[in-house]
């Protein structure tokens, strides 16, 4: 025979219980099964406990603070303000910059990705527009004057296509005129500025862009101090461009202030740092100075602060000075020279091709400068026979 027991429970128990079924919003079966006992049970409990009839202090029955309808009703209106919140930050993320635009922008874009989710409502209170508003602009019926423009700015765009994008304004607003439009030139320019047309005729003029220091600029240690009593002490650099038929061709030039010597040089359809090196590379192979001693002095051309030219003269121990910002007179050799070559060389001759220019720059430097043009700087010397002589 099997001997089933009884359990018991204490008194705080009970109490605790009763209770937890008063203050709770689930029912007195969903409870009981929590606690792990019997639902008629806890319904006795509450019966003893809460009547005054069972107990001289009874337990007072507020029942929970808010039902489980309402907490229903809480959750579902909590969850709705989720909702309304996500759209909020939604729509100005997705509204491809409508926020600052005119109220007629506005209301295109909520005509277009309006649904049963972004309800009309809510997208016109998160773009700041009126309902009233948008409905009128939705039947607003285009006057006469804006179903013209729309049949002018249909032809201009036809004959935009047809001449390639090559006419401006004034030869569109000619060729309207001719197929019988009415309007005026301002008209005309005023509808191409809508929809952004530029001709191709008319190139965009760039301003000048200030390159961004990558490295810092290395300091003027030459000073404008051109007097220099040793070879190999002082080199200093510049880039100039010369106009051949191809277009323009630049060249680079190295100069030993000690005799103003051009020591090295190279041409390039670019204005690159690679031209720099080779006019380094060719100088240092004429003249093998050393390192130590040597000053090299540019201006802060991008191509001289290029970190292949810096790495180059660092390695070999060279000491590099800049010009300061945006003067001259700091490289004032190097720039001597270019003038003299142009006004009395190159101004003697022709447009030539890039392959011409190369070679009169060889007959200038080499054939002339170098060893048969007189300085002043050197008492009336060139500087081959200067650096003889000295």
């Amino acid at each position: 025979m099997k001997v089933v027991t009884r359990r018991s429970f204490t008194d705080e128990f009970k109490l605790a219980a009763v209770q937890e079924s008063i203050d709770s919003p689930d029912t007195v079966k969903a409870v009981a099964v929590r606690l792990g006992i019997s639902p008629k049970l806890l319904a006795k409990w509450r019966s003893k406990f809460v009547t005054r009839k069972e107990s001289s202090k009874p337990i007072k029955n507020n029942g929970p603070s808010k039902s489980l309808k309402d907490l229903e009703a809480e959750n579902k209106r909590l969850r709705k303000q989720l909702e309304r919140a996500e759209l909020e930050n939604e729509i100005p993320k997705k509204g491809e910059g409508v926020l600052r635009q005119s109220a007629k922008v506005k209301f295109a874009y909520i005509h277009r990705v309006s649904s049963v989710r972004r309800t009309v409502k809510l997208m016109c209170d998160v773009l700041g527009v009126s309902r009233s508003g948008y409905y009128k602009w939705l039947n607003h019926q285009p006057s006469d004057w804006t179903r013209y423009n729309q049949r002018l700015l249909a032809f201009l765009r036809q004959q935009i296509e047809k001449h390639r994008r090559i006419q401006g304004y004034r030869k569109l607003w000619e060729e309207a005129v001719a197929h019988g439009y009415a309007c005026n030139k301002k008209r005309v320019q005023s509808l191409l500025q809508q929809i952004g047309y530029r001709s191709n005729a008319c190139k965009r003029r760039f301003g000048v862009v200030r390159p961004k220091e990558v490295v810092p600029t290395p300091p003027n240690y030459l000073n404008r101090d051109f007097s220099v009593d040793a070879p190999n002490r002082v080199w200093v650099s510049d880039i100039t461009q010369i106009r051949c038929h191809e277009g323009w061709q630049y060249l680079c030039v190295i100069i030993d202030l000690y005799s103003r010597r051009v020591v090295g040089w190279a041409t390039s359809y670019m204005n690159s740092a690679e031209m720099v090196l080779r006019a380094l590379k060719k100088a240092w192979k004429e003249r093998k100075p050393k390192g130590k001693a040597l000053m090299f002095h540019s201006d802060r051309g991008s191509q001289y602060r290029c970190y292949d030219v810096l790495k180059w003269l660092t390695k070999r121990k060279v000491t590099v000075s800049m010009s300061r910002k945006g003067n001259c007179w700091d490289n004032a050799c190097s720039e001597s020279f270019f003038g003299l070559m142009k006004k009395e060389w190159f101004s003697n001759l022709e447009q030539m091709s890039r392959k011409e220019m190369v070679a009169e720059c060889r007959n200038y430097i080499n054939g002339y400068y170098n060893v048969v043009r007189r300085h002043g700087t050197n008492g009336g010397l060139s500087p081959m026979m200067y650096e003889l002589r000295n």
